[in-house]
C-alpha cells in the first residue's frame, strides 16, 4: 500500500491500545514481556493523572492504527531523548510508514532543542533489520554491552546527533 494515504499524529488515544497490541504481537520480534511493557507505556500515557515525557507518534491509514513510534527525555541529562518504540504493522513493512515515523521523530526532538537521540535494540539475528534500519536513517552504533539482556543476547546503542555537531568515535567491536 502507498504510504501517501497515510497521516500521522501526534496524540494518542484510548481506541489506539488494541491496536498498538495487534502491532506489537503481529511483528513476531517481541517478547511477551516486551509486548507488556510496551503496553504498559501506552496505559501510563493515557492515564488521568500521567505525569510521563513520552510522546506519541502515530501512524493511521483510514482510521486504523498501522504503526507509532514512542520516545521521551532521558532522565537527569539535557537534550538526550530515548526512541523506546518504534513499529509498524506486518502488513505495512516495506511501505516507508517507519521512515516517516523516524523523520517526525527526529524533527520533534530537533525543534525541542534535542541533541541526541538514542535507540537499545538487541544484538540477536532476528533484530537484523531493525539495525539496518537505524544505520540507513543516519544513527550510528554506539555502545555494545555483552550479554546484556541474556548470555549471547548484547545491549545495541544507536545515536544519532541532533545539532548539527557530527559523528562521534566510539569503541565498536
Amino acid at each position: 500500500m502507498p504510504a501517501d494515504d497515510l497521516t500521522l499524529r501526534r496524540t494518542l488515544k484510548p481506541s489506539d491500545r488494541p491496536e498498538i497490541a495487534l502491532i506489537l504481537q503481529g511483528v513476531r520480534v517481541f517478547r511477551a514481556e516486551e509486548v507488556a511493557i510496551g503496553l504498559e507505556l501506552v496505559d501510563e500515557s493515557l492515564a488521568p493523572t500521567a505525569s510521563t515525557d513520552y510522546r506519541w507518534v502515530i501512524a493511521e491509514r483510514s482510521g486504523k492504527v498501522v504503526g507509532f513510534a514512542c520516545f521521551g527525555p532521558v532522565p537527569l541529562t539535557e537534550g538526550t531523548y530515548d526512541l523506546y518504540w518504534i513499529a509498524v504493522a506486518s502488513a505495512e513493512h516495506g511501505s516507508g510508514i517507519a521512515t516517516r515515523l523516524d523523520a517526525e521523530v527526529t524533527e520533534s526532538v530537533r525543534a525541542i532543542g534535542g541533541r541526541w537521540l538514542l535507540a537499545e535494540t538487541s544484538s540477536t539475528e532476528v533484530y537484523a533489520r531493525t539495525h539496518r534500519f537505524y544505520e540507513k536513517h543516519g544513527y550510528q552504533r554506539l555502545e555494545r554491552l555483552p550479554d546484556f539482556y541474556r548470555i549471547g543476547d548484547d545491549r545495541l546503542i544507536f545515536g544519532k546527533r541532533m545539532d548539527g555537531a557530527g559523528t562521534v568515535s566510539t569503541n565498536r567491536q
